[in-house]
């Protein structure tokens, strides 16, 4: 069970850093417009914070699994 817990543990991680990546490399991009910049960021920004939640919600989850065993 904890190597399932640890599997979705770092899926969850890479997702953060190819969003943050995403992010960084729309803020580098020369060839968008800011706009374009904006959305690019605001949506890679959006699936951080909701990604963090997931972290949050599957820890809470899987320390109340590891508890009742």
């Amino acid at each position: 069970m904890s190597r399932i817990i640890n599997i979705i543990m770092t899926e969850l991680a890479s997702d953060i850093l190819k969003h943050e990546e995403a992010m960084e490399n729309a803020i580098n991009d020369k060839k968008n417009g800011v706009d374009d910049k904006i959305k690019i960021i605001k949506h890679h920004l959006s699936e951080v914070v909701k990604t963090e939640l997931m972290i949050e919600k599957w820890r809470n989850y899987t320390t109340q699994s590891n508890n009742n065993d």
